[in-house]
């Protein structure tokens, strides 16, 4: 290849101007794409993760990889150009690495002083705000999971699935056990770290086990392991030489697998697979395998067509919850810094963060943030509650939900408190069934309880999203979910939608709709009665009663839709909108609709019995 017998050429970018000079000409590059080019010089040609890049080139907007991928092309077509020799027209300024990231395979003589001060990327970061959102981080950087990471590595079970929603700090739990397992010689563990994203085959994923063992390939020299005597056509030929050339070094292999959702496709293309990789992974002693999932992996536990679901042995799961209150203030506080490198916070405002994000990790750094690059917490609030990204991870964790568990949460989002039984009106589960789907969402962090089992929304973020989605309404100052999102992401967003209008025959109960068409039909029933006395008295026409029945027929479904908009209380009838939607307020309005339902029906039967009895007897 020509990069093995050619030195990499030589580039001069004036980024002020957006220009790049090379050995056959200078070109001129889209901002972004000069952006990326920056990112990847300020690495010296080592490799730059396609998630750094997104993180760096775009923080706190939502693109996909396709989005990365237009700017290399951009990026090799236009260095391609400008950088050939003869004898050099296959050169390829940037490496690919499958599934690692990119490498820059050039020199860059100069940068402009906007882009050499902030050499790590983009230049509006403030580098004094040692908050790290939306990237995993490991070592002095990592806070917290002591009980997880005593368990997995000090517990007697080999097979563990770490289980939690999005962004709550799975990826960084993962490569904080490589790290300890690295620097921890008494421990005797060789980590290594497996990313299952993507791997839609066999083969990628094969594939991807091939660039974990690159990712640790120094690792392996250090220990006298070669990658060559590992690596092999077959994937499960490779781990079974990995796992004996540990052995033979007294070592246990630790599997660390990220986004393992991924097998759910591979499942469904080949169900073998996965028996063959589940025997893999538990048949011995001396691997330790740690899975890192959302809920979405539960569909692997009870595969009708499998005698032995491949979560068998992984469950029960460890959750990665929200943080204690110390590991929080921990983190808020950065208490790994020494001096005048901690952010500094005014009184309350620790304990405010920690009461609004219910001490969720990335919540947490987020707020503190916002917080020091604005310096005023009712804005930093303000602008995560109406973050695009924030919104958009909680419609991928509501849409994951069950239809009982999604019931239940828009239960709460509607009557701020409940308790068991008043969900146990209104959802159709079994005390067992119930008991189990409070504590599941209690572990992953959408309610939480007091010591009186009463159950609240266990954030101030995700309380208000979820309102404004049942509200069906968007602030003006939302913005409306990105277009560029995924086909995946579209389907769990219509999922989302449809949610939204779960529960519908429990909604029709608390409005008292039901109660509302009995007091109808009854007060119908006797409307027609005495009209049929009242018209044969004054010889009204025939048609005269039909056009009655008529009119009480249109009535009703207009009295439903009255029921459903308004609600009557004790200051009187009010609208649904404007009234306090507290489990009391419910049940005394409908306590009156079935004390006027007896009343009325009382006023039916005496009718009945006067025109029956003694009307006909006179």
């Amino acid at each position: 290849m020509g990069t093995k017998t050619h030195a990499p050429p030589r580039f001069t970018v004036d980024a002020r101007e957006g220009t790049v000079a090379g050995p056959g000409g200078a070109v001129r590059l889209e901002p972004k794409v000069m952006e990326v080019l920056t990112v990847l010089s300020s690495h010296s040609g080592r490799v730059v993760s396609r998630d750094e890049l997104l993180e760096t080139v775009w923080p706190n907007v939502i693109v996909t990889e396709h989005t990365l991928s237009r700017c290399i092309y951009q990026l090799r077509h236009e260095l391609g150009k400008i950088g050939g020799e003869p004898g050099r027209a296959d050169y390829n300024p940037i490496e690919t690495l499958p599934k690692r990231g990119y490498r820059l395979l050039a020199n860059i003589e100069t940068l402009s002083a906007e882009f050499s001060s902030a050499p790590r990327g983009h230049i509006s970061e403030v580098p004094a705000i040692p908050f790290v959102v939306g990237q995993w981080v490991r070592g002095d950087r990592f806070y917290g999971r002591e009980a997880q990471i005593e368990e997995i590595f000090e517990g007697h079970r080999n097979c563990i699935w770490l289980l939690g929603t999005r962004r709550i700090g799975k990826t960084s739990l993962l490569k904080q056990l490589e790290h300890i397992a690295e620097t921890s010689r008494e421990r005797r563990y060789f980590p290594i770290f497996w990313d299952f994203q993507g791997a839609e085959t066999a083969d990628e994923l094969h594939l991807n086990f091939g660039d974990a063992l690159l990712d640790a390939d120094e690792r392996l020299e250090r220990i006298g392991l070669d990658i060559k005597e590992v690596e092999a056509e077959d994937l499960f030929v490779s781990l079974e030489r990995l796992r004996r050339g540990l052995r033979a070094r007294k070592l246990r292999l630790l599997l660390l697998c990220d986004e393992v959702e991924e097998l759910i496709k591979l499942h469904k293309q080949d169900p073998a697979l996965l028996r063959k990789l589940r025997h893999a992974m538990q048949s011995r002693e001396d691997i330790r395998t740690v899975l890192a999932s959302t809920i979405r992996l539960w569909a692997l536990a009870d595969e009708k067509e499998d005698t032995s679901p491949f979560l068998h042995g992984f469950t029960p799961p460890l959750y990665i919850e929200r943080f204690s209150n110390e590991e929080a203030s921990a983190l808020i506080e950065q208490s790994h810094l020494v001096g005048a490198e901690r952010p500094r916070f005014a009184e309350g405002v620790v304990e405010a963060i920690r009461g609004h994000c219910d001490n969720h990790p990335y919540l947490v750094q987020l707020v503190c943030k916002r917080y020091l690059e604005t310096g005023r917490l009712e804005e930093a609030i303000e602008q995560v509650a109406t973050d695009r990204m924030v919104s958009y991870f909680f419609s991928v964790d509501f849409g994951m939900l069950s239809d009982a568990e999604g019931n239940i949460i828009q239960m709460i989002a509607r009557q701020s408190v409940v308790t068991s039984n008043s969900i146990r009106e209104e959802i159709s589960l079994g005390p067992d069934a119930l008991e189990g789907t409070l504590r599941r969402l209690e572990n992953l962090g959408f309610i939480r309880s007091n010591t009186e089992r009463e159950f609240v929304l266990a954030n101030y973020f995700f309380r208000r999203w979820l309102r404004e989605m049942q509200d069906d309404t968007t602030p003006a100052d939302t913005p409306a979910l990105p277009v560029v999102a995924t086909a995946n992401e579209d389907l769990v967003l219509h999922a989302v939608a449809e949610r939204s209008t779960g529960g519908l025959f429990a909604e029709l109960k608390r409005r008292n709709v039901f109660r509302v068409g009995i007091v109808y039909a009854v007060v119908a029933w006797v409307l027609l009665q005495i009209g049929e006395i009242v018209f044969g008295f004054l010889e009204v026409p025939t048609w005269a009663g039909k056009l009655l029945i008529v009119f009480l027929a249109l009535g009703l479904p207009v009295a439903l839709v009255l029921a459903w908009a308004f609600e009557l209380t004790p200051e009187g009838v009010k609208r649904e909108s404007d009234i306090d939607h507290s489990e009391t307020a419910t049940r005394r309005s409908g306590r009156k609709l079935d004390l006027i339902i007896i009343a009325i029906l009382a006023m039916a039967v005496v009718f009945f019995v006067v025109d029956k009895f003694f009307w006909t007897s006179g």
